[in-house]
């Protein structure tokens, strides 16, 4: 109902409550730091398949998981059970997903098509259960509060535990698969242990989901719009479109460089071990940084925060590129900007994008939280997926051998393209959060123009909380 609108503005969540809910992110990252960390590199020098192979079979199931998520999230924001809309997704398929999350990880070494077939297999499964948990996990956050301050406060708590899941992840499980033997199957129990714990924490997160996830809604199930209404209503919605368009940008600078960080360690500095040391450092200096740039959100804007976290993050990679024969101290301090603007962009962005599912309702006059996030989700799937399948390309075409000797002319090649492709997504990033139009208060006067469209049809229509963009005038959307 729209008049919900104000007093979930208003409503204060348990700090309790929020660190439950946020439990759920630590599962999440679980399986995609394992994934977006160590996948490709288990295909490459575990399994014994070619750069080339393992990139198109990462990139193909990223692309079908970023085709699924809107999918999966129109049919979340259809669903209507006793559970709720979207904690039904975290009770029933947190388990099914830890299982294919470990099938990934018990294929046997070996060559040929039939390996090819069950890697891609195992490997889709997984990132169709992956869309079927995560987007509407993701779409909690907009359900449980409409107060911008407290979102940024869960989104702060929220990339806390995905931070720690991070540096569990970098951490534990390179010395954790040498300790148990250092093949195929010590990859699998590892991923085992790990995929335990995730679906505890899912389970932990629908539960303290609580009433937040009624379906008690604006929108009943049996007239929610066909799907080419709500995507022409997603096209009118500004402020989502430049959060898309930041989604792209970070998630192919996060790929060309975290993906590139255990190449670098391995065959630039002949250590290895330090690649998960590294990742492991960097998730710590980014835990702690996430409650700061949490609370400067909530003091400052959302949009602030962001602005000044990718300067941190685009200066990293400028150094990186330029100081990347320094010593072991010199790369941690670069490493350091790096994760401090990783931080910023995590948590601002998780936070400004319930912000715009409130926009888009006033924009259409239907509310699609679910939708609004698996459309998120895929765009940066989509830029993952394309980012890792090129990340594969290049490294086939600069001379990269898995377990060989690199030619130096490949290696400075390595070191330009985790560096400069990086500094030039985070640049487009910087352009695009500069033109985000919701602040604090631009927010507040949003569910003020919701609480007026809710009131009698013969009141003078809501004016605008801020310029309309350029675009079809409210209410243009034909219906399908």
């Amino acid at each position: 109902m729209m008049d919900r609108a104000p007093s979930m503005a208003q409503q204060r969540i348990p700090m309790m409550r929020k660190i439950a809910l946020g439990a759920g992110d630590f599962g999440v990252n679980i399986y995609w730091q394992i994934a977006s960390l160590f996948l490709l590199f288990f295909y490459t020098d575990v399994l014994g398949l070619s750069a080339y192979a393992a990139g198109l079979i990462y990139m193909s199931a990223l692309i079908w998981d970023a085709v699924v998520d809107p999918l999966i999230g129109a049919l979340a924001d259809r669903t209507r059970t006793r559970l709720g809309r979207f904690r039904p997704y975290l009770l029933l398929g947190a388990l099914p997903l830890a299982v294919a999350f470990v099938l990934m990880f018990l294929l046997p070494r070996g060559e040929g098509p039939q390996l090819l077939v069950l890697t891609a297999a195992t490997h889709l499964a997984f990132r169709t259960l992956f869309a079927l948990v995560s987007v509407p996990y993701a779409s909690l956050y907009a359900r449980v509060t409409r107060s911008s301050e407290e979102r940024a406060t869960m989104a702060g708590i929220r990339m806390v535990f995905a931070i720690l899941a991070a540096m569990a992840v970098s951490a534990l499980t390179l010395p954790a698969v040498r300790y148990f033997g250092g093949g195929a199957y010590s990859w699998g129990l590892v991923t085992a242990l790990f995929a335990c714990a995730a679906c505890v924490m899912l389970w932990i997160a629908a539960l303290a989901a609580g009433s937040g996830d009624a379906c008690e809604e604006d929108t009943p199930a049996d007239t929610w719009p066909g799907m080419r209404y709500a995507l022409a209503a997603l096209l009118l919605n500004r402020p989502l479109l430049l959060m898309l368009g930041i989604a792209l940008m970070n998630s192919f600078a996060g790929t060309f460089f975290s993906k590139n960080l255990l190449y670098y360690f391995k065959y630039v500095r002949n250590d290895a071990d330090f690649g998960g040391t590294a990742l492991a450092l960097m998730a710590v200096v980014a835990a702690l940084a996430a409650p700061l740039w949490a609370q400067l959100a909530r003091r400052c804007s959302k949009r602030f925060a962001l602005l000044l976290g990718t300067a941190f993050y685009g200066l990293g990679f400028a150094l990186w590129f330029l100081c990347s024969a320094a010593g072991y101290a010199g790369l941690m301090i670069v490493l350091t900007f790096i994760a401090i603007g990783v931080s910023a962009n995590a948590v601002c962005f998780w936070a400004m994008i319930p912000d715009t599912v409130e926009y888009g309702q006033w924009r259409s006059g239907i509310r699609t939280e679910s939708l609004i996030v698996g459309t998120v989700i895929f765009a940066q799937k989509a830029a993952l997926g394309l980012a890792a399948g090129a990340l594969g390309m290049v490294l086939g075409e600069i001379g990269f051998v898995a377990n060989s000797v690199q030619s130096p002319d490949t290696l400075q090649l390595l070191v330009a393209t985790m560096s400069l492709v990086p500094l030039l997504g985070t640049t487009g990033v910087f352009l695009l959060t500069w033109y985000y139009p919701i602040g604090p208060e631009q927010h507040r006067e949003l569910l003020d123009a919701l609480a007026r469209q809710s009131a009698p049809r013969n009141n003078p229509p809501p004016e605008p909380p801020f310029q309309q963009p350029p675009g079809p005038a409210q209410g243009s959307v034909e219906p399908s």
